[in-house]
């Protein structure tokens, strides 16, 4: 069978392949294929089935009501798409979903979902840890947009990412505009004027915390 189906089940992660294939476990399921730039799913569109990528990479995207398009993220397979949002009473996409080359995905009905739930423990742990998962980044996420100012969101960014002073962005500076909903030549600025008022260090992605007071007084 395809392993992409069993991605929640936190049994399945421990065994090897071979292990996986005696077990003989199955859901029932349906395949898409989608080209580069289709729309996989339209902000708004309800959540009947659970969306596997279970091949290529997406962009998701949110279209505000001023007509303003805000990047959200890129997502890579395997990975499921909006999957908190099946089991919502407003079960919805929140946002569009577009193919960014050739894309595969697995549909599996919430009934399909909820039985093999039913059946394995570990797929049930696995869902609810996902989706628990999924709500902090957003929690994380709003409490960026919430900062005032594109320093203040830098300096949120990297205290979340910071380990013994140290910290890596994770993503390049015209992801991260993207991420922040900023232009990437304020974003640059921003950082350079960080750098240069002694804050941090900063070079290719990574850098270090050189005054924790400052960086936190940055912080909305």
């Amino acid at each position: 069978m395809n392993t992409d189906l069993l991605f929640f089940c936190t049994m399945c992660r421990e065994k090897t392949p071979e292990q996986i294939a005696g077990v003989q476990c199955s859901i029932e399921h349906t395949i898409r294929k989608y080209k580069k730039g289709e729309y996989i799913a339209s902000q708004g569109d309800r959540v009947s089935y659970l969306f596997m990528l279970t091949k290529g990479r997406v962009k998701t995207e949110i279209i505000a009501n001023s007509g303003l398009t805000l990047s959200v993220e890129e997502i890579i397979a395997p990975y499921p798409l909006a999957a908190a949002f099946m089991f919502a009473e407003n079960n919805r996409f929140p946002v569009d979903v577009i193919a960014l080359e050739e894309c595969e995905v697995i549909l599996i009905s919430k009934v399909a979902i909820e039985r093999q739930m039913l059946k394995c423990p570990g797929f049930l742990k696995g869902v609810i840890s996902f989706i628990a998962n999924q709500t902090q980044v957003l929690a994380d996420r709003l409490k960026i947009f919430s900062q005032k100012g594109i320093k203040a969101k830098i300096a949120y960014y990297i205290l979340q990412r910071e380990k013994g002073g140290h910290f890596e962005l994770d993503r390049t500076i015209a992801c991260l505009a993207e991420y922040f909903g900023v232009e990437r030549p304020s974003l640059s600025r921003a950082i350079s004027e960080i750098v240069r008022d002694g804050i941090i260090e900063f070079e290719a992605g990574k850098g270090k915390i050189l005054d924790y007071h400052r960086i936190n007084q940055l912080v909305g």
